[in-house]
């Protein structure tokens, strides 16, 4: 018996199925990866301007957002908050990012968010930008090179 493909999956094929060129569908990932990675909250308004601005389709930067979310919260973040700390000069463990960035997250207030302190939102920032670009590069060129072997597949068949 065959599984039926999650929601990821589901997803990731309306990505690429979308009707705009490959490089539109590329363009709109790569803005919806980088807004969800740069901020941690409003990413998705932030990605559709982005895709405005890029000429990218405006459905699949709100869409990749979705796709990464799960991720951002437990493992991306901290992560990001490290490598950022790293790139300020001001290296942090990452257990204590770890427990800040989800104490945040699970009550946010204004209490919790200035517990985090400047040095952890320039690492975050810093990070976001990093790991932004270069989820941003690699999603546009994987979505794009998918896209077209979708298209050329559907037309052959």
């Amino acid at each position: 018996m065959r599984k039926r493909p999650g929601k990821w999956v589901k997803n990731f094929l309306r990505l690429v199925r979308h009707p705009g060129t490959p490089e539109s569908v590329g363009r709109g990932v790569a803005a919806g990866l980088f807004s969800a990675l740069i901020i941690p909250v409003g990413h998705m308004p932030l990605a559709f301007l982005l895709a405005i601005l890029v000429r990218g389709a405006r459905g699949s930067a709100v869409l990749a957002t979705w796709i990464i979310n799960p991720l951002t919260l437990s493992v991306v973040y901290p992560v990001q908050c490290y490598l950022g700390s790293f790139m300020i000069g001001n290296p942090l463990s990452y257990a204590l990012i770890k427990k800040l960035v989800l104490d945040t997250m699970h009550t946010p207030s204004m209490e919790t968010a200035g517990a985090l302190g400047d040095e952890l939102l320039a690492s975050f920032l810093a990070g976001g930008l990093l790991l932004g670009f270069a989820s941003a590069v690699i999603g546009y060129f994987l979505t794009t090179k998918m896209a077209r072997r979708y298209r050329a597949r559907r037309s052959n068949s």
